[in-house]
């Protein structure tokens, strides 16, 4: 008899597993096929690494913090990882090799705090599931589950090579193919207005875009295409180029690609061949078609129907989706993990708690089911009017300052919760990310933010529909992002001149945002957002570069040992003893529910 039982051994699954099993809960976990397995959801945005973050810390399992940067994924994970210094967004025209203006950058969070991550799935996701079975996960790969049978007292599983087990609770954490929408008949047509199909793989010899573009005197991006995700925009679709070899300490030669079409603008043809329509797609646009033309695929080319998916529940009796396994909407702007750890933040205390009470009451879960919902809804809004915007530079670049907006305060509702824990260590400090502005993903919850983002998306099912021209939409959307008075005044969010309005999170850039947010910022800003944390960065940029210089200097020290000695005593320092689970008193408790009228309300 399991407390919790887990179906998928995905990132999502095992960073559950081993945050309950960190705190006591016996937990059980069924994996279909084994590690290391092929994955995608590889590029993370700061909302996610800032999310890690705060998991590590809120729940004590400080193996999640080493996803949270390229530095420590390097020297903890995987050395088969890249790095994430950017997002960018580079726009084609058919025949015509790109035009040097016509691209946006958006940077990723320097040192310490960043940079971001290209994540090789399969390294990454095997470290989770041994971090989860350290800990206490009784797991079992190979394991298909047949069956799935409640009751009063929880759930019942019957594997096909196992046999039977018993947990009081179950959490999917299965994907698109999971067990309990199709066993509950949860899956509905998705009610999206994104509606677009994928073709990728895994690519060796793909060139860096910074060797076929145009020079860096024309294009005047600050950071190098090859050293972040690389998006290919064209109207109705667009590549992703996602190198893991793009560090010099990276250990590997792969890159992930992968081309998304509107699948209206472009249906699936009957004969052709994945990699067939992929190659097409590429020899359309020259810039491309010479950054792939040394390029080789490792792995069968993978193509979907539709990408979209969804079910008419997240939480029920004794059961909740993890959101990989209840929606989906598109690759672009990896929203997929971002949701996830959101939905683990608050769905670890209430299971948690659960077990301590022993009251799954489904009423203790309705908050996942409100605010991953929500997250979806949103996230569809964002891509599809981004699918919208790619049939114009122009009206792509109003648009993508909107997404700008939404991730720095997405991004820094975060941080003040970190700031505040770690100037008190009191975990209460954690239950800000539930009440307002705070909760969900992306500022959704600020209305401020909400008012700026509904606005403009306005503006583009408008143009969509034929009732404004294409700069009629642009001047709205500028509008709604000067009304807003969101933009920190040291970017350039309100002059279309300037192609990567946030410049950069280096220290200096990032010390005037957060002097603009502390001292400049307007009412509805100031004291909520951008107000600190300048004693923190400091601290861990200290922390980060001693780091650095300790684990060279005993890279060193050891490569002379070995030179002269055969003894050593590296292996004392191998599979520290795990920490017992920290007494009741300090394991984080659930939030007092709100009352279902509150939820109504919310709704």
């Amino acid at each position: 008899m399991f407390d919790v039982a887990i179906v998928g051994g995905g990132i999502g699954g095992t960073m559950l597993g081993a945050i309950l099993a960190r705190h006591g809960v016996r937990v059980l976990l069924l994996e279909g096929s084994g590690h290391p397995r092929f994955a995608i959801g590889e590029s993370t945005v700061p909302e996610t690494t800032f999310g890690l973050r705060v998991l590590a810390r809120r729940y004590d399992v400080p193996e999640l913090e080493h996803l949270a940067t390229h530095g420590a994924v390097r020297r903890h994970v995987s050395s088969n990882c890249g790095i994430k210094r950017n997002f960018s967004f580079v726009y084609h025209r058919e025949g015509e090799s790109t035009r040097p203006t016509e691209c946006t950058q958006y940077p990723t969070w320097g040192p310490p705090l960043g940079p971001d991550s290209h994540y090789l799935r399969q390294d990454v996701d095997a470290y989770m599931f041994h971090v989860a079975v350290s800990y206490g996960v009784t797991a079992h790969t190979h394991t298909l589950v047949d069956d799935v049978k409640f009751d009063d007292d929880g759930v019942t599983l019957v594997t096909r090579e196992k046999g039977t087990f018993q947990a009081s609770y179950l959490v999917d954490a299965g994907g698109m193919r999971a067990v309990l929408p199709e066993r509950l008949g949860l899956r509905q047509e998705p009610p999206y207005r994104t509606r677009s199909r994928t073709i990728f793989t895994h690519m060796v010899n793909v060139r860096p875009f910074d060797t076929v573009a145009p020079p860096r005197q024309q294009h005047k991006m600050p950071s190098p295409f090859s050293q972040g995700t690389l998006h290919h925009l064209f109207p109705g679709g667009w590549f992703w180029v996602i190198p893991f070899d793009n560090h010099p300490d990276s250990t590997s030669g792969l890159c992930s690609v992968g081309v998304n079409l509107d699948i209206d603008r472009y249906p699936r043809e009957e004969g052709v061949s994945a990699e067939d329509e992929f190659w097409k797609h590429v020899q359309r646009f020259p810039s491309v078609a010479r950054q792939f033309e040394q390029a080789r695929s490792v792995r069968p080319y993978v193509a979907t129907e539709r990408t979209q998916f969804s079910s008419r529940s997240v939480v029920g009796d004794r059961w909740c989706l993890l959101p990989h396994a209840s929606d989906f909407i598109d690759p672009l702007f990896s929203s997929g993990l971002a949701v996830t750890v959101m939905s683990l933040n608050a769905l670890s205390h209430r299971l948690i708690d659960a077990v301590r009470r022993d009251d799954f009451d489904t009423a203790r879960f309705e908050y996942l089911e409100h605010w991953i919902k929500r997250m979806f809804r949103f996230y569809d809004d964002l891509v599809s009017c981004s699918y919208l915007a790619f049939d114009d530079f122009e009206l792509w670049n109003a648009w993508i300052r909107v997404w700008t907006i939404t991730t720095l305060y997405g991004t820094n509702a975060q941080n003040q919760v970190a700031v505040k824990y770690e100037k008190s260590h009191d975990p209460a400090a954690f239950d800000a990310l539930e009440t307002p502005p705070y909760r969900g993903l992306q500022g959704a919850d600020n209305p401020w933010v909400e008012r700026m983002f509904n606005r403009s998306r306005d503006a583009m099912l408008a143009y969509s529909k034929g009732e404004l021209t294409k700069d009629q939409a642009i001047a709205r959307i500028f509008e709604a992002l000067r009304d807003s008075e969101l933009s920190p005044a040291v970017w350039g969010t309100l002059d279309p001149e300037d192609r990567c309005p946030a410049k950069s999170f280096t220290l200096w850039p990032l010390t005037k945002i957060l002097l603009w947010g502390k001292f400049r910022s307007p009412g509805h800003v100031r004291g909520a957002y951008l107000s600190g944390g300048a004693r923190m960065v400091s601290k861990e940029a200290v922390q980060v570069y001693v780091g650095e210089l300790r684990n060279g200097a005993s890279q060193v020290r050891r490569t002379l040992r070995d030179m002269w000695l055969d003894w050593n005593r590296d292996w004392a320092r191998q599979a520290p003893e795990r920490r017992s689970a920290p007494p009741a008193a300090q394991i984080p408790a659930a939030r007092p529910e709100a009352t279902g009228e509150e939820i109504r309300m919310q709704k």
